[in-house]
């Protein structure tokens, strides 16, 4: 109890600086818009699909600086998305920093000093980088114990206020990779990410009607984190990536478009409404043809009437599923008839009809069981793919127009 009390006094101190400043109902500057991005996963080595590049940095450094040239100069991307995870920055995976604690204490410094690199070989190629910080610490153990993907042994442990851990790395990450990097102004911004079951997903953002405690413990630890998140370091903040839900499931079957976005009136109530710490950017996981979908919904309609059409500009959708996706099955949504290609183009007129401020494509290259890179596992580009890449990038893109 000790500690939460800490947490929230000091998270009160802070909102209460920032209302004497003038900026807790203040939007942040206008981002910079245009980002034509991907989510970055060199095969280095192409029969460990997940294998943890970042880790081991020093060591594939040639071949990643070569794909991210490749991607500049060929492709005319401007920026990538990596997901840096808490496992990987601890000494000890599975446990979590204390509260408080510095990074020297419990950071793997080897890999935080990786993604530093990392971030100046993106400077040095001419690109952006999203860096979203994956910790899995989002509710407490006991909310559903038998779910935590820390019960692998592999993760850290979270407790019964788990929030207050994370916070501290949260913090201490950002302030240390913008003080270790020569060019921390190539970092485009910080998503605060994370899944207590699948690591590196999208929180739980939506209404919970089978397990409530879900919700309400994600939107304690939005209102604990977020505050000091977005007062961590200097490079701009998105709070976690939204999630709409297309499922037809037992579940979601006939539940109203309301609920199927749930994640964005909910983040934007807890940051915007009540903590009035508006971000820089908002960041959702779009889907193709949703926007009418078959159920007469315009989704991504929504979306902006739910964050404000003057937010658009600072919407970022990303995920974009084009080619070779197999992950829009059991849906409410529909692609027969949809040539594959076109579901980036897809995208991309409705980033231009509603002025977003870019995108990023899922993914850069093809594993060994998914071929929605935009090059094959041989890093050959997908000729298709590229002109489409291309004409992007010289601006020359299909008019906004319907579906």
């Amino acid at each position: 109890m000790y500690k939460i009390a800490v947490s929230r006094c000091l998270q009160g101190l802070l909102i209460l600086s920032m209302a004497a400043a003038g900026l807790s109902a203040a939007a942040p500057a206008a981002p910079p818009s245009g980002f034509r991005g991907v989510y970055f996963n060199p095969q280095v080595k192409p029969g460990e699909p997940d294998f943890p590049w970042l880790c081991f940095y020093r060591d594939y450094r040639p071949q990643v600086r070569a794909a991210l040239q490749q991607l500049s100069s060929e492709g005319g991307i401007n920026l990538v998305d990596i997901f840096v995870c808490i496992a990987h920055s601890l000494k000890t995976p599975s446990q979590a920093p204390r509260a408080g604690q510095p990074v020297a204490a419990w950071g793997n410094l080897s890999y935080l000093d990786g993604v530093a690199a990392f971030v100046d070989d993106c400077h040095a190629s001419g690109i952006q980088v999203e860096l979203d910080l994956a910790n899995n610490m989002w509710v407490p153990y006991s909310v559903d114990p038998g779910h935590q993907i820390a019960n692998s042994g592999h993760w850290p442990m979270p407790d019964e206020s788990p929030w207050d851990e994370a916070a501290t790395w949260y913090g201490e990450v950002i302030r240390y990779i913008e003080a270790r990097a020569k060019h921390p102004e190539n970092i485009a911004f910080w998503c605060m990410m994370g899944n207590y079951e699948l690591g590196t997903a999208e929180p739980c953002l939506w209404e919970r009607e089978d397990q409530p405690a879900i919700l309400s413990s994600t939107e304690q630890f939005v209102k604990e984190v977020w505050p000091l998140f977005r007062s961590a370091g200097k490079r701009p903040k998105a709070p976690p990536i939204m999630l709409p839900i297309f499922a037809r499931n037992a579940y979601w079957e006939g539940k109203s478009s309301g609920a199927r976005l749930s994640a964005f009136s909910n983040l934007k109530r807890w940051v915007v409404d009540e903590l009035r710490l508006p971000p820089d950017y908002w960041v959702m996981t779009a889907y193709p043809f949703c926007d009418p979908a078959p159920d007469g919904i315009s989704y991504l309609r929504e979306v902006v009437s739910i964050l404000g059409p003057e937010n658009a500009n600072r919407l970022i959708a990303t995920d974009l599923k084009g080619p070779g996706h197999d992950d829009v099955r059991d849906c409410i949504l529909s692609f027969e008839g949809q040539p594959e290609i076109e579901r980036l183009h897809w995208h991309f007129r409705k980033c231009a009809e509603y002025r977003l401020a870019g995108w990023w494509i899922w993914a850069y290259q093809d594993t060994l069981s998914a071929r929605s890179g935009l090059c094959r596992l041989s890093g050959e580009w997908k000729g298709d793919l590229l002109k489409v890449l291309q004409t992007q990038a010289a601006g020359k893109g299909a008019a906004p127009s319907g579906r």
